[in-house]
Parts: C-alpha cells; sequence; structure tokens
C-alpha cells in the first residue's frame, strides 16, 4: 500500500502507470484461455491450495477463474484511479500557478 501511495504523490508516475494498469488490467479479466495456480495450469475438478500469512485457501476451479477475472478489473479500477488522481495534480498545480502569476506585480 506504501508503494501506492508513494506512485500516487508524483503526478506524472500516477498517470503513466495508471495508464498502463487500465488496459492490463481489462485484458487479465477477459482472459478465459486458462486459469493459474501460481505457474500451473488448472483443469476442471483442480483444487487451488494457496497460503498467505498462515492462512491457507482452497479455490475450485470456477472460484479460481471467478477470482482471477475480479483481480482483473480490480488492477484496471486502481488504474483509473492514479489516472485521476495524476490528473488532478496537474490541475491544481496549473491553477496553483496562475493563481500565483496573478498575485505577483506587474514590473514598471
Amino acid at each position: 500500500m506504501n508503494l501506492l501511495f508513494t506512485i500516487a504523490k508524483n503526478r506524472w508516475a500516477a498517470l503513466i502507470i495508471g495508464l498502463a494498469l487500465i488496459p492490463l488490467g481489462l485484458v487479465n479479466a477477459n482472459s478465459t484461455e486458462k486459469v493459474t495456480c501460481g505457474d500451473q495450469v488448472m483443469q476442471q475438478g483442480d483444487i487451488c491450495e494457496t497460503t498467505r500469512r498462515g492462512t491457507t485457501t482452497e479455490r475450485s476451479f470456477d472460484e479460481q477463474k471467478e477470482h482471477g477475472v475480479t483481480g482483473g478489473y480490480i488492477l484496471a479500477g486502481v488504474g483509473g484511479v492514479l489516472v485521476l488522481v495524476g490528473v488532478t495534480q496537474f490541475v491544481v498545480r496549473a491553477r496553483r500557478r496562475a493563481k500565483a502569476a496573478d498575485a505577483t506585480p506587474a514590473a514598471v
């Protein structure tokens, strides 16, 4: 999560990474060719067992496939948020510059 906040602070990084994550997430969500568990390709009837932070999760083939689709949409959503953050930072910075230019007294 700290990495996400670090990226969001840099408007260029937020914009570029966000623009990259959107299509990547959508392609991942719509990719139904093969379902994987780690590096292993799953077949109907297989069970995917993953352990994370001491908790083991088991998913069937259909559950793992749905998990991949959901993950893809989440990735695209995070990309969209990063694009919005980057664009917002550009707008705010442009307004601050315009305001500062208006406040500067004209040279006589």
